[in-house]
């Protein structure tokens, strides 16, 4: 049996990118998403899903990237610039080692409850926005430690831990600009001291990252969905969406999300999916 994960990364960061994800389930195969929860557009993000989508799986989209924190930014000074607001991932190569992991934690608990409150139940999985808690270790050991305490399942990390270093050492590099390769390892080497400290992490067998950017085209994605391995399960992660100027923080560009849009909702995607007997999932079926 072959399982698929269509998760739609970025819900609630604004009225035109949730439009986009909820058109996604509906009328294509996008089974999940993650939510930006502290953005403003958050809230209504939730609303919408709860009363018009409740098969499509909610989950968390950690945030210390984009906008502002959820916890008051005095309690998270090492977190935000001077105005309050998380500084981009390509400043982090400079920041990043500045961060205090205790506030990362506050940050991430802040996190965790505004999406039960607003919500009225736990997120069904964690990630995060651009990949920040696979490649910096103090946020990893967050993220696992949030989920150990909530058993809850995880995206698999797009920084092969397991495989060889310069994989990798690759990873972090293309994920934080600017780090120097001897940064690289010394973040993968502490990544990799982490994950040994346990427990094992709960995720899906495989992460499929490749649908992105200039590789989200209708031939890619049918690619991918043909070529799936037996007896696994696959999350896809994509980013459907409307245009607005919001979208523009968290993506390169406002035609790639419209274009992704276009490709989950083709009849061809939906006819591959059945002709290849997928069967399409969320992150609470791992856990049933």
């Amino acid at each position: 049996m072959r399982r698929l994960v269509v998760n739609a990364d970025d819900f609630g960061l604004s009225p035109a990118n949730n439009r986009g994800v909820l058109e996604a389930h509906h009328n294509g195969i996008v089974t999940s998403t993650t939510v930006m929860i502290n953005y403003p557009d958050a809230p209504a993000a939730i609303e919408q899903a709860l009363a018009s989508a409740p098969d499509l799986g909610l989950g968390l989209h950690l945030d210390l990237t984009s906008g502002r924190p959820a916890s008051d930014p005095a309690t998270v000074p090492s977190l935000v610039d001077a105005n309050g607001a998380f500084r981009p991932i390509d400043q982090w190569s400079t920041f990043g080692a500045q961060l205090v992991g205790d506030e990362i934690r506050r940050e991430f608990e802040a996190q965790f409850e505004r999406f039960v409150s607003l919500a009225g139940r736990k997120p069904d999985h964690l990630d995060s926005h651009y990949h920040v808690t696979y490649v910096h270790p103090d946020a990893f050991a967050a993220m696992l430690e949030l989920a150990a305490a909530h058993h809850l399942p995880l995206r698999e990390s797009p920084v092969p831990l397991g495989g060889e270093d310069h994989a990798a050492h690759a990873a972090v590099q293309a994920m934080v600009p600017n780090t120097t390769p001897q940064a690289a390892a010394e973040i993968v080497e502490r990544l990799r001291e982490v994950l040994a400290q346990g427990p094992a992490p709960i995720y899906p067998a495989r992460f499929e990252g490749g649908f992105w950017g200039v590789r989200a085209t209708l031939g890619d994605l049918l690619v991918i969905l043909t070529t799936l391995p037996e007896d696994s399960t696959t999350e896809l992660m994509c980013h459907p969406g409307y245009a607005d100027e919001t979208t523009l923080v968290a993506y390169p560009g406002l035609a790639p999300r419209i274009e992704e849009l276009r490709h989950l909702t083709d009849p061809a995607t939906r006819e591959c999916v059945q002709a290849s007997f997928l069967m399409l999932a969320t992150f609470a079926d791992l856990m049933a």
